[in-house]
Formats: C-alpha cells, structure tokens, sequence
C-alpha cells in the first residue's frame, strides 16, 4: 500500500484556525490579534464546491451529489441538505474567496482533508480534499461527507447564534425564566400563547409560515426515555393543546414516515433529538417537528422544548434549521 492511501486510511479532519497571529506581551507571554476580514457572503446552507469538470463528471462528483445533495431527513417535501454552486478551480476569483462555506476537491500527490476557518473572510468555513487519483478522491468525499456535513450544519448555526445575538430583535421571554432557563435566543416575533405551571407555547406568523415553540417540563424517571415515550409525550400535548380548522381535530406525530432519535448535548446536558412530521388528524394539516428532550439532574426533571413548523408553499429546511439554532442556545 502506498503512502497516500496509508494516510488517506487514517483520515482525520484537521482545524486550522488561519485568522490569528501571534505578538507578545510586556510580560513576554503571547499575544493574538485577529486580522482585518471582509464580511463573507452567502446564507445558511449554500455551498460553493471548487471541483474540476472532468472530477464533477466522474465518479467524484457522483459521490459528491448522492451524499451532499441528498434529501434532509424530517421534511415532508424533498430539500436537499445544500444548495450548491460548482466552480473550476481556474475560475475561483476574488469574490468567490469571500463565500462563507466553501468545498475545495482537486487532484495533489498528498492525500488530505483539511478545515480551515476565516481564512479569506469571516465567518468561513473551507474544507479541502486532496488525493493522487480520481479514485482516491472519491473515497475520501464518502469516508468524511458525514464528518464534513456536520461542520458545515454547525458552522451554520453558530453564525446564526451570532446574528441573533448581535441583534435587539433577540432576547430570552419571561415565561422561558420560569421554566428555569437563563437564556435562549428568541426573537421577539415569538408571542406567548400558553403559560400554565410546566408548560408555556409561544407562536409566530409570517406571510408563508407559522411557528410553534413549546417548553415543557415533567419529573425525571429511571432510565433513558424511549421513543414511545418522547412520542407518547408531545402527542399528549398535540392533542389537548392544537387543534385544527375543524372540530375535534387534533395534532398527532405521522408514523408513516418514522421520527429519527439520536443522542446530542444541550446546555452542557445528555439530550434526545428527535425529527419528524406532524400532522393534524382529522384535517389537512402538517409539517416537520424538531424537539429536544434534555435530561436535567440538577433540577431532577426531564426537558422538553419543541419546535413545529406549519407551511404549506414555504421551503422548510432553512426555517428549521433557524428553529434548531435557536433552540441549541438554551442555557440552564
């Protein structure tokens, strides 16, 4: 086996941290200082991907497609995780540079796949991956598109956070305190719909949507909670505190299409994700649902916050996406 495929075996992806140089001190200690980036361009989930042609019509670029273009998991119409723009490595000029998420693939002796952060703008985020041979390339967008996937979704939201932080349209509702919780980034568009003991809603409208954020709180139990029971516990509320156009409807999870669970970290606590579609029954209504269950020993109880999306014409992704980095700024 050759030295390339040596190391393109034990891939790893490595943060360079580009932006900062090094002085020092009076006392001699090292000083960093930033420098001077122009603002990046682009929105959450576009991508700009650097690849040559005869990689993007090969075997590379079907890899490519199948991983990176691939429908988002918990939408009820198909959105692909990126909207992507391709470019020749001979055609990326100035202001491509200034793009905040940039994919760079491209043939070189070394096999490698590389994060760089801030390195022509900021916020930024450039992976690049190399390798001798169209083959090897390949391998490496299969062997990290999950790790490099993931980069570019939390790049995302923490630019997001940073926006909503650095704005007044952002603040944390009185009824979020008496849930315990420090802070969160809302934006003010949330009005507060319910506000029982253990349980508060609050809502938003805009011309194509409208969405739902819901706290609620219940005692800790034994043992991890299961599916059945994150299910069990949002179909309760859905049921006595949702209803649609028409009498006697009510909201339930859809089950056609399953929710998906995985294990995350919220607030520096253990945390369930679940994603997946709502639905009214006994109307026509639907869309995806986001919710976190988060385990807090401190205070011996279990976490629920929530968000629902309803948007018949709207594209869902990035509205979900915004609902998730909101949520993800909880702290307790």
């Amino acid at each position: 086996m050759t030295t390339s495929l040596l190391r393109f075996t034990a891939l790893s992806l490595a943060l360079v941290f580009a932006t900062s140089c090094s002085t020092k001190n009076a006392d001699g200690t090292e000083k960093k200082s930033q420098r001077i980036l122009v603002p990046s361009n682009g929105t959450h989930s576009e991508l700009l991907l650097v690849m040559p042609d005869h990689l993007w019509q090969g075997e590379a670029g079907e890899a490519f497609r199948e991983l990176y273009l691939a429908d988002q998991e918990g939408l009820p119409q198909s959105e692909a995780y990126f909207d992507v723009n391709r470019v020749e490595p001979k055609d990326m000029n100035k202001m491509l540079r200034h793009t905040k998420s940039i994919m760079w693939v491209e043939p070189s002796d070394t096999s490698f796949v590389k994060m760089q952060k801030d390195l022509w703008a900021r916020p930024q985020r450039i992976v690049r991956i190399t390798a001798p041979s169209s083959k090897a390339i390949t391998e490496s967008i299969r062997a990290s598109a999950k790790q490099i996937i993931g980069a570019f979704k939390q790049h995302d939201m923490g630019v997001i956070q940073s926006r909503l932080k650095k704005s007044s349209y952002a603040y944390t509702h009185e009824n979020m305190k008496k849930m315990g919780i420090k802070s969160m980034l809302m934006h003010k568009g949330f009005d507060p719909t319910l506000d029982k003991e253990g349980l508060k809603i609050f809502a938003t409208k805009t011309v194509r949507t409208v969405q739902y954020v819901l706290v609620s709180e219940r005692p800790m139990t034994e043992g991890l909670v299961s599916v059945d029971d994150v299910i069990a516990h949002r179909d309760s509320l859905g049921k006595h505190y949702f209803e649609g156009t028409y009498e006697g409807s009510y909201m339930t999870t859809e089950t056609i299409i399953p929710p998906t669970i995985s294990n995350t970290e919220i607030s520096g606590m253990f945390a369930l994700e679940t994603r997946g579609l709502w639905r009214m029954e006994g109307d026509f209504m639907g869309g995806p649902f986001l919710s976190y269950t988060i385990y807090d020993e401190k205070n011996d109880r279990i976490l629920t916050i929530e968000s629902l999306l309803y948007g018949p014409t709207a594209q869902k992704r990035n509205v979900v996406l915004e609902m998730e980095a909101m949520m993800r700024s909880i702290k307790l």
